[in-house]
């Protein structure tokens, strides 16, 4: 059934000339990972940006055999946040999705977030593992305690309303672009975007995602540091509003 989900633009009537999308993903040493990735990118993608920090797998032979029109650039600086930054930089489309490389994040969940956004409804939405219909087959009993009590001391701090603050599947307009400036370089990019939207004007919202076991390279993310550093980047932002 979720492969018969129909391309959101063309039901709406709209050309791709109407409103490009782009999609940027993050990658390192994600060669499996994106076998599953790249070919179950939906056709609404106009343009796909794979920014890469120095892989040495196969990952830019898997990128040139299944998807030879993505753009491929290295990235120049380091952490996650940096690699979104560098790919939003280069971006032509309307409306931007980011996403991992790592396998687990099936693309075409971003149809639901495409038709919240062509309709001008909202502004950013974000992917939810615990919204109805939504959930995670690679969550550990520890790493679903870690989601949840970092996305409830989200919430607290910077007066949010997320069911999933972790999660980095993400998608929204090209005029919510200069909030990106200034934010942190690392995993805390999405979830300090996500708290600035949230005491923004900006119409913000979720929309659900199912999480697969990732298949590409290690998980970059070191639960206690990478936790503090986005509760300090919480903070902040409480403070700077």
């Amino acid at each position: 059934m979720e492969h018969l989900r129909i391309d959101v633009r063309g039901a709406l009537g709209l050309k791709p000339e109407d409103i490009a999308v782009s999609l940027i993903v993050p990658t390192h040493n994600e060669a499996r990972g994106l076998r599953r990735l790249l070919p179950a990118i939906p056709s609404v993608v106009d343009e796909i940006i794979i920014v890469d920090w120095a892989s040495t797998d196969d990952s830019r032979d898997v990128i040139e055999y299944i998807r030879p029109d993505a753009i491929v650039v290295e990235q120049e600086g380091r952490g996650k946040g940096a690699a979104i930054k560098q790919g939003l930089a280069i971006a032509k489309g309307q409306i931007l999705v980011t996403c991992d490389g790592d396998g687990s994040m099936d693309p075409l969940d971003m149809l639901d977030a495409l038709a919240m956004l062509i309709t001008d409804e909202f502004d950013f939405v974000k992917g939810s593992r615990c919204k109805p219909g939504g959930g995670s087959s690679d969550f550990t009993k520890w790493r679903n305690f870690g989601n949840n009590l970092l996305t409830w001391c989200a919430n607290q701090i910077a007066d949010m309303n997320w069911t999933d603050i972790t999660y980095g599947f993400n998608a929204y307009h090209r005029r919510v672009m200069p909030v990106t400036e200034g934010l942190a370089d690392g995993f805390a990019f999405e979830i300090q975007l996500a708290a600035r939207l949230s005491r923004s004007d900006f119409k913000i919202g979720e929309f659900t995602s199912w999480e697969s076991p990732r298949v590409g390279g290690e998980s970059k993310l070191n639960s206690i540091r990478d936790g503090l550093r986005i509760l300090r980047v919480l903070i902040h932002e409480r403070n700077r509003n």
